[in-house]
């Protein structure tokens, strides 16, 4: 962090954000607890948030890019079209959150947790999901061209009209393609 950072308490962003203040960035919230926060269309760009608890906070079209959210907690967070871009989400639980439509290009999400997340139409183009664990994440629509997703673990994901060129998926964990049904003029 900058020598310039401000001391501020998660107190006073409250009363700041109820008075329609929304330029937060910069500012250090390492190991926060902060759970069910409702700070939609938030700035909190380059913010150190490392370890914080953001458990089902409510932070739509928030501007996170550029922040540091290294073991971050944001389980059941609803982050929907927010602008995570450069976003360091290096082992951070984002089980079930949403991420629709947010915009994660170039994130550093390694090792991370997002078990049966929402990320339809998320833009993951050249972020590094190697070894993220997606289990039964919703990825339709989401654009993961030139994404790194080594050893990453899709199993149960659904991938639907997600684009994936030039993508990375070596020794990824994907679920065997069931085989095509028989055409019924073959079945006697």
């Amino acid at each position: 962090m900058s020598s310039q950072s401000v001391t501020i308490t998660m107190a006073q962003v409250l009363d700041l954000y109820a008075a329609g203040r929304r330029d937060f960035s910069h500012l250090d919230f390492h190991e926060a607890w902060m759970p069910g926060l409702d700070l939609p269309g938030i700035n909190l760009s380059q913010a150190n948030l490392v370890s914080v608890n953001l458990h089902q906070a409510r932070l739509s079209e928030a501007k996170l890019s550029g922040c540091n959210l290294w073991r971050a907690n944001l389980r059941g967070a609803n982050l929907e079209k927010a602008d995570l871009a450069r976003t360091v989400l290096i082992r951070a639980e984002l089980s079930d959150i949403n991420l629709a439509g947010a915009d994660l290009r170039c994130s550093d999400l390694r090792l991370a947790t997002l078990h049966h997340s929402t990320l339809h139409n998320a833009d993951l183009r050249n972020a590094n999901l190697s070894y993220t664990d997606l289990r039964g994440a919703d990825l339709t629509g989401a654009d993961l061209r030139g994404a790194d997703l080594t050893g990453a673990n899709l199993r149960g994901a659904t991938v639907t009209f997600a684009q994936l060129e030039g993508a990375r998926l070596d020794r990824a964990w994907i679920d065997e393609v069931d085989p095509q049904p028989p055409e019924l003029s073959s079945i006697r």
